[in-house]
């Protein structure tokens, strides 16, 4: 029986499509798709990259990737590397850890609206409730207790000026509307 990589690669070679063209439509380079189709699988880090980029090439290839999946773990357990998954992170998780991954879990399209909703609806309530708190203050005319003692106080830095102190301004008779006679 063939080996993953060699039944991809005669796949590919009979639709007529190069190394370059896989790799770009996969969105990888070209030496990656020769190591997947050479079964060297050392050159990824972890195996569910290397599944990963299998069953995208199978998609590209429009074969079926249930059966070469299969075969790929058989193949991927001799391999001391891939054998299995790496931990992501040993040891205990902190609070921020959790807090992290239960955000990447929310259904954000849901839960968004209905965050902004409930924002929406408490800003209106407060309004709501601080108007009908004013209004029936001014009912009551407690209000009115509440203002500041009436005082009168001048503002600094402007000149005081007595009308006692100053000349008397010079008064010209006015004698008539007529106009004057004198040219």
């Amino acid at each position: 029986m063939p080996s993953v990589g060699d039944q991809l690669r005669t796949t590919r070679e009979e639709q007529g499509k190069s190394l370059e063209d896989i790799g770009g439509e996969l969105k990888i380079r070209a030496d990656h798709v020769l190591a997947l189709e050479e079964g060297n699988f050392d050159k990824f880090d972890a195996p569910v990259f290397v599944r990963g980029f299998i069953r995208s090439y199978c998609r590209v290839l429009k074969i079926d990737s249930a059966p070469v999946v299969v075969q790929l773990n058989q193949e991927l357990g001799g391999t001391e590397a891939l054998a299995s998954d790496p931990a992501l992170s040993p040891g205990k998780k902190g609070f921020v850890d959790q807090l992290t991954l239960f955000l990447t879990r929310v259904n954000w399209s849901v839960w968004l609206p209905l965050l902004v909703l409930i924002l929406i609806a408490s800003i209106v309530w407060a309004v709501v409730s601080a108007q009908e708190t004013k209004r029936k203050q001014l009912e009551s005319g407690s209000w009115i207790e509440n203002l500041p003692a009436a005082e009168y106080q001048p503002s600094r830095g402007i000149l005081e000026l007595k009308i006692d102190d100053l000349p008397p301004a010079p008064v010209k008779p006015s004698a008539t509307n007529a106009p004057s006679a004198t040219p």
